[in-house]
């Protein structure tokens, strides 16, 4: 009886361990506070992550809560929104300089895709990006940046609404193998990476819609609203 009273006890303080490692140790929190502020600084409006939980041991783990403001001169109160992010890295990567991601999967982001005089919140973001990156690199000291390669990035049924007035179906994304070809990307390469692509994305999605309503003989102002985007 008392063994068994041991086992249970000992089994206790394991799962009690686990779920301290799981939830509690400091990655998460690093993760965390390293997504908003570097995120932050980088697109120039607030970015925030609701929680961090990412396994030492095995490297599987999760973001939730994730949302990506809209820079300056943009109604939306966010660009991008995503409930729930799964990831998978190499544990052993970690301490070393270049951390290997095997997977990112985005499951049914929220994007607000606005347009102002200047142009559209994701141009924004990419110019703002690109500026980070120019200014990082004027202030490159001896302490080289981590730098991480990522296998697999996929977003997978993206929700997009168009300036407040249509919806836009946008096909699922897959990147591969960011930041490998150079050994390791930065975090601010890898963010001009995905900001670039989903630009791209947005006005092909907001083309594509606009050459339909044409041919339907409807959607005329989404039409006339694609015209002002490119500037023709």
């Amino acid at each position: 009886m008392k063994k068994s009273r041991i086992a249970a006890l000992s089994l206790l303080v394991v799962a009690a361990a686990v779920a301290w490692l799981w939830f509690s140790n400091p990655l998460n929190s690093l993760v965390k506070a390293a997504i908003e502020k570097f995120g932050s600084e980088m697109i120039q409006a607030q970015v925030s992550v609701g929680r961090v939980a990412l396994s030492p041991t095995d490297g599987q783990g999760s973001l939730s809560g994730l949302s990506v403001g809209n820079p300056k001169g943009f109604e939306t109160d966010h660009a991008f929104r995503a409930g729930h992010i799964e990831l998978a890295l190499e544990p052993a990567s970690l301490a070393e300089d270049v951390i290997l991601i095997h997977r990112i999967h985005i499951e049914s982001p929220d994007i607000s895709y606005e347009k102002n005089d200047g142009g559209t919140n994701f141009d924004a973001i990419q110019r703002n990006v690109e500026s980070y990156l120019g200014a990082s690199k004027k202030q490159a000291g001896k302490d080289a940046p981590k730098k991480m390669i990522i296998e697999s990035l996929v977003i997978r049924n993206a929700k997009v609404n168009y300036n407040d007035m249509l919806d836009l179906k946008l096909p699922d994304i897959e990147l591969r193998n960011i930041g490998k070809k150079n050994g390791g990307a930065t975090s601010a390469q890898v963010t001009r990476a995905i900001i670039a692509e989903l630009n791209t994305r947005l006005a092909i999605a907001l083309a594509k819609t606009a050459a339909i309503g044409a041919v339907g003989g409807v959607a005329v102002g989404v039409g006339m609203g694609i015209k002002s985007l490119f500037g023709k």
